[in-house]
């Protein structure tokens, strides 16, 4: 080998040590899993995705013939199969136990800029969901749904309209029995108390505050807790659906589902899952950021997920199921 060869392969060999040492920084990231530093906040919601650059690292390590480099890159690899099975819904649709009451619930991130709302709003109510819950609900977007067959097709409606990112509306086939914005560690969320044909229902129309700043990341990871208080007290069974800014790789969000509640896609779905962003052309949504969780007494059947026109989340429509109860409204 000449002086120049060896060189290039002395070069290629320091840069695939670089490689394995920002895909450390990245596995400790999700490890330690930070819920302050809105960098490694963001690093850990896509950490299975950037740890696959430790596969064709472990090849260059093998080729290169370089025995530390490939037991480390063959760690970061093991460390990404580890993190993406966790990532991935395994059990796909389940059937509702006899004598549930079956219930389909829509959650959509319009987006606050989205020219195509009443589309949008068309889109949503071909869904034939019994609730559907929207998030950034401008005043203007408002008064586009009221143009949509979402706003005819659905008696009972209730709304908390903001400027900017944290409006809320919920549609529901379901009487509403009461419903009002409650503050959710500085953030409103609509709280809907429904009347089924099973009993009563809860709905939490959810989004918290996205961890972009310091500040944002102590709200965001204070506002979890919060939600939780809801389920404890909550005193009928509980829906929490909408746009959490929180994968199952974020502690916050993995903290609340160590309560008594559950992830429905944990339940019934399938893949990734992934619902944020959308519309990047090639690039596969990376984050799934958007959750309907289900508190004692609600079952799961089935989780999809479908591209919502103009939006950057997909939306996702799942199908539920409560046991009929004495509070059960009279047919």
């Amino acid at each position: 080998m000449t002086r120049r060869a060896r060189a290039v392969s002395s070069a290629g060999v320091a840069l695939g040590w670089i490689a394995a040492g920002g895909l450390c920084t990245v596995a400790l990231a999700r490890v330690w899993r930070s819920e302050s530093v809105p960098v490694l906040i963001g690093v850990q919601g896509v950490a299975h995705w950037a740890l696959l650059a430790a596969y064709p690292l472990v090849a260059f390590a093998v080729w290169k013939r370089r025995i530390a480099l490939t037991v480390v890159a063959a760690g970061l690899a093991a460390t990404q199969l580890l993190v993406m099975a966790g990532a991935v819904g395994w059990h796909g649709p389940q059937e509702l136990p006899a004598g549930h009451v079956p219930i389909r619930v829509v959650t959509s991130n319009l987006l606050v800029s989205n020219p195509h709302i009443r589309q949008l709003g068309d889109e949503l109510a071909a869904e034939d969901a019994d609730i559907v819950l929207l998030q950034e609900v401008t005043p203007e977007a408002l008064a586009e749904l009221e143009g949509s067959a979402l706003w005819t097709d659905y008696p009972y409606r209730a709304s908390d309209p903001q400027p900017e990112f944290h409006g809320s509306a919920t549609f529901s086939r379901f009487p509403i029995v009461q419903s009002g914005p409650i503050d959710v560690g500085g953030s409103p969320m609509l709280l809907t108390d429904l009347q089924t044909p099973a009993g009563p229902l809860r709905v939490v129309n959810v989004h918290t505050v996205a961890p972009l700043g310091t500040a944002e990341a102590a709200t965001w990871a204070g506002q979890f807790p919060q939600l939780s208080r809801l389920v404890e007290r909550s005193p009928s069974p509980i829906v929490l659906g909408g746009d959490f800014n929180a994968t199952r790789d974020h502690a916050p969000l993995d903290r609340l589902l160590d309560a008594d509640v559950r992830d429905a896609f944990d339940v019934a779905g399938s893949g990734l899952g992934s619902t944020w962003p959308e519309g990047l052309g090639p690039i596969p949504p990376l984050m799934r950021l958007d959750h309907v969780i289900v508190g004692a007494g609600v079952d799961v059947a089935r989780v999809a997920d479908r591209a919502s026109t103009g939006s950057d989340h997909r939306r996702l429509v799942v199908d539920l199921g409560l046991p009929a109860s004495d509070d059960a409204a009279p047919d």
